[in-house]
């Protein structure tokens, strides 16, 4: 029975593959600002009604 032979032959080390994967920066995060937005706004209507049920 005969051993299996190496693709890459009996004296050279196999070949190493290097997968390089660029994950682009520019997309990190969108669209947060109108979060910012929606709690001063709520904000503002709390302290607004707050202030109406004072007086």
């Amino acid at each position: 029975m005969a051993a299996a032979r190496a693709p890459h032959g009996s004296n050279q080390p196999p070949k190493i593959i290097v997968k390089k994967i660029y994950i682009e920066a520019s997309g990190a995060h969108h669209g947060g600002a109108w979060k910012v937005a929606y709690a001063d706004f709520v904000t503002a209507m709390m302290a607004f009604f707050l202030l109406m049920w004072l007086l």
